[in-house]
């Protein structure tokens, strides 16, 4: 608990001996008063009060699903073009101890979990959360390179990963998260930090006060807008893995007797709700709840932004329905989503940025179109330039609906409606309020573990591929977490 300094000045006149002039003196009284504990302790006190419960065997398991997706999506972003571009800056920090997934190198802890928080984002497969957030791609870079410093356990690590989504999730869901997006804000990066420091604070065995400072800390070095948005720029991929460093190194700061600001949430100048929303309450934050946050992440299954879930699930129904038709026979084409993913999608792509095409709809539309599947391929740089999918592309139109905006504001869902108009008049319609992935059509243990197999055995080859895999989904929670880092390297 903290102790708040108040300071009572006493303005009194004094006679300038020189010139005769009244002269104020001040005089300070100090006081020291116990204060309210802030957002920030309450929270902290929560989480350490959570740890000396033994996790109950489903959120056990949701940790190891979480461990094993982020994985997957990681080692898979180790091999894609733009890895060796953020090795290269980095490298000329220096090497360190902490490896890098997926690769034969390591790097400092901090730059470690920069990149491979940044390597989970770059083909949008990492997984969601409904407050607008990807928290596997923070908490789980800055769990692991805190892991393989203090030589922790998978037990120990697994606790780290639910902590980070606990801390993380509930941070969005303490204001507006919506207005938190539509100010421009991306919540991974505003709301990651917070996590990280929780995932790495408790693998360091942060004491309840320690754990305040550190979320406070992490909680000053946040922010990420989406202006990425206008010519796909790559900051977007760093977000996670910026979050990840800021919140590691918050942690051990922490550790080492840095204070951390314990009224970063609330505070009138510069709080963090104050910045970032228009509505805010503390106690969601600090609410009770019958399930973990980690036991209500969504995964991916397909390779683009959240938003453009549905409307490419409603155009692969399409498409199967009209399997006689061809792609020359659409007049146009119009998705029903909500505000939200209108803002963030609606747009059209740029043929030279993969970024582009992940958060656009018509583009998702056109791939459904075409039967294509909306997985990582088909978000290859050599697949932007396609004739036929940029001719559908052009025909999309994506408007805002009432409808859709109730779903997402009441049920937590991105739906949408697809309604395709062919050259001889009649019309195609799909309705989508479950994408594939999302809360009503999750991906099952067998799904996770077949994309996790489709996006690292070309990475680590299938034998180290598949021993990893158990290790993660059956292994004791004994194990050190150094006998997954092991098989996570490259093979020669």
């Amino acid at each position: 608990m903290r102790y708040n300094e108040t300071w009572k000045l006493d303005l009194k006149t004094a006679t300038d001996e020189e010139g005769g002039k009244p002269l104020p003196i001040i005089q300070c009284h100090m006081k020291q008063s116990k204060t309210k504990a802030t957002g920030i302790e309450r929270l902290a006190r929560q989480i350490t009060i959570m740890n000396q419960t033994a996790l109950s065997g489903h959120a056990l398991h949701a940790a190891r699903l979480c461990l094993l997706d982020t994985l997957g999506v990681g080692i898979y972003g180790s091999s894609q073009p733009e890895t060796e571009q953020l090795l290269q800056s980095l490298r000329r920090f220096g090497t360190g101890k902490v490896s890098v997934w997926g690769r034969r190198e390591t790097l400092d802890a901090e730059s470690a979990a920069l990149i491979c928080g940044s390597l989970c984002h770059l083909r949008e497969l990492d997984d969601v959360h409904y407050a607008i957030l990807h928290t596997g791609c923070v908490c789980v870079p800055a769990a692991m390179a805190t892991a393989e410093l203090e030589h922790s356990s998978l037990g120990q690590l697994l606790r780290a990963i639910v902590n980070g989504v606990e801390v993380m999730s509930r941070i969005s869901l303490g204001m507006d998260y919506m207005d938190h997006r539509e100010r421009g804000w991306h919540g991974t990066a505003t709301c990651g930090a917070f996590g990280a420091a929780a995932a790495a604070g408790y693998l360091l065995g942060l004491t309840e006060d320690q754990l305040a400072d550190a979320l406070g800390t992490a909680g000053s070095r946040t922010g990420g807008t989406w202006a990425f948005s206008v010519d796909g720029a790559m900051s977007k991929r760093l977000h996670p893995g910026l979050a990840a460093r800021d919140g590691l190194l918050a942690a051990y700061l922490a550790q080492a007797g840095v204070p951390g600001p314990h009224y970063v949430l609330e505070a009138e100048d510069g709080g963090f709700y104050r910045l970032f929303s228009r509505e805010w309450d503390i106690e969601r934050v600090l609410r009770n709840s019958e399930r973990l946050e980690i036991e209500q992440v969504e995964y991916k299954w397909f390779a683009s932004c959240k938003s453009v879930h549905s409307p490419i699930t409603a155009a692969l129904q399409i498409y199967r329905e009209n399997s006689q038709r061809t792609p020359e026979e659409v007049s146009s084409i119009l998705v029903e989503v909500n505000r939200s993913a209108l803002a963030m999608a609606g747009h059209s792509y740029e043929p030279d940025s993969v970024v582009s095409a992940q958060i656009s709809i018509p583009y998702g539309v056109a791939l459904g179109l075409l039967g294509r599947p909306g997985q990582g391929a088909d978000y290859a740089l050599d697949r932007l330039g396609d004739p036929m999918v940029r001719t559908l592309a052009d025909r999309v139109k994506v408007v805002e609906s009432q409808e859709f905006n109730l779903l997402r504001q009441t049920e937590h869902l991105s739906g949408t409606r697809v309604t395709v108009e062919w050259n001889d008049g009649t019309r195609s319609v799909a309705v989508v309020k479950f994408a594939k992935g999302s809360i009503g059509d999750p991906l099952t243990e067998e799904d996770v573990i077949q994309k996790y197999c489709g996006l690292t055995e070309g990475v680590l080859g299938r034998e180290r591929s598949q021993k990893l895999m158990e290790l993660i989904l059956h292994g004791d929670t004994s194990i050190p977490v150094a006998q997954l880092v092991k098989l996570m390297v490259q093979p020669l």
